[in-house]
């Protein structure tokens, strides 16, 4: 039998892209189509014209925040980590690095984008048949639901995207008090 080679280091002849090591089902490829429809005027004019280092996109930190919702990951800490180490994270980024100070600061500052993204994403996924929100499963067994099908989002699942959302606030905020002591 033979033994293949440990190729760790090797280089290539022509360099790859980010793009080329992630499946084209994946959901990233929705959360930036999603996020290329959503209006950043009134936020990037914020941010133009002004002294100092450029400012990140608003809508590459909005692409990291949701897929990082999606993964069940709410801390600007891990979010920036997973930027410098997981290729969906680097594609999302445009190989951008934000620090999780920056993300941090988006998560507060665009609280209202980020919530409009959400309930937008939530319409499509639901139009798609995508996902169903609220559905908890502890021990892995299915139960059919006699749910409405509708692509409206009703007001419970609007305060679960925001508890969802104050849950990543909380984190943040609670680790902070932490670093105090």
């Amino acid at each position: 039998m033979a033994l293949k080679e440990d190729r760790i280091g090797q280089t290539w002849l022509v360099p790859r892209r980010v793009i080329d090591f992630i499946p084209e089902n994946h959901i990233c490829y929705f959360i930036a189509n999603l996020v290329g429809e959503l209006d950043f005027k009134k936020i990037d004019q914020k941010y133009r014209h002004t002294l100092g280092e450029a400012a990140y996109s608003r809508r590459m930190l909005l692409r990291l925040v949701i897929m990082a919702s999606i993964d069940g990951i709410f801390s600007s800490r891990k979010i920036a980590r997973l930027a410098e180490e997981n290729l969906v994270y680097m594609y999302l980024s445009g190989m951008d690095k934000p620090d999780f100070r920056t993300i941090c600061r988006f998560k507060i500052e665009c609280a209202s984008q980020i919530e409009e993204a959400f309930k937008m994403t939530v319409k499509i996924a639901k139009k798609w048949k995508l996902v169903q929100l609220n559905h908890i499963a502890i021990d892995g067994t299915k139960i059919k639901a006699s749910a409405s099908q509708n692509n409206l989002i009703n007001q419970e699942e609007i305060e679960t995207i925001r508890r969802i959302l104050k849950r990543g606030n909380r984190n943040r905020r609670g680790r902070r008090q932490d670093s105090r002591r």
